[in-house]
């Protein structure tokens, strides 16, 4: 159904002037009607479903820990105010909620699983491997490395403020510990779009609602597991009561 619904906007784009086999721009490559349909599913992929997993999981979280919410959402009255909503230039004068996001990238990657091939003979730890080599890349289990952080299953944003253990550790590629987008040129591409979409979404979720488990459940009585794939998204659904904190309509 999905490629049957790829192959129309292509056939469609063909129609009205353009061309599913334009040579790239070396000119010695032709795309076919296949490769736009794979990479309009990278694209699709790569942009929804990750982000929405990743917000699942700060909501998820920041529930979870009730002091942590409380000094973001503290936050979130200093700069914004309770007379409107979260603007984009809002987000460089939020620092703890990047920590949190921060934090809950360690925790749950995106992609957990990045998948390399070694480019010439290599030897790391003192492996041989060879050219080549498909080589799988564990993100999920280098963020909860103990050798690397400390209480590495907590969530703890204040590791990333200034002052923390952590305040140094960035996730653009240049610090291995911390991988949630990758390193070098094979990193993500869609990485600022992707933390924007994310940070935003959660910042106005935390900032226009209180927040209460269903059923009086207790945080520490929500479940944490998730579910192995190519993602790794909740193994069931984040189910929570809003309830409006802002001084004024939703469309402020």
């Amino acid at each position: 159904m999905v490629d049957d619904m790829l192959a129309f906007f292509v056939d469609q784009t063909e129609e009205t002037g353009g061309n599913a086999h334009t040579k790239d721009f070396q000119g010695n490559l032709k795309l076919t009607k296949d490769n736009i349909k794979a990479i309009i599913m990278d694209v699709m992929f790569g942009g929804t479903e990750t982000v929405a997993s990743a917000i699942e999981w700060a909501m998820a979280e920041i529930l979870r820990s009730p002091d942590e919410l409380k000094r973001i959402q503290t936050e979130l009255n200093q700069v914004v105010g309770l007379t409107r909503k979260v603007h984009e230039s809002d987000l460089e004068k939020l620092p703890y909620l990047k920590c949190a996001i921060k934090e809950t990238l360690r925790l749950h990657p995106p992609i957990p699983l990045l998948l390399h091939e070694t480019a010439e003979d290599s030897a790391v730890a003192g492996y041989f491997i060879p050219a080549r080599t498909r080589v799988m890349i564990n993100v999920w289990a280098i963020g909860r490395n103990k050798a690397a952080w400390k209480d590495p299953n907590a969530f703890r944003p204040a590791r990333f403020a200034p002052g923390g253990l952590d305040s140094a550790v960035d996730f653009r590629g240049n610090f291995f510990e911390l991988l949630p987008f990758g390193s070098g040129r094979r990193s993500c591409p869609g990485m600022q779009l992707g933390l924007y979409a994310l940070e935003l979404a959660v910042a106005n979720l935390l900032h226009c609602f209180a927040w209460e488990l269903p059923d009086g459940m207790k945080p520490s009585e929500l479940s944490m597991d998730d579910v192995f794939g190519l993602t790794a998204p909740r193994a069931e659904r984040l189910v929570a009561v809003p309830k409006p904190r802002l001084l004024c309509g939703l469309d402020a």
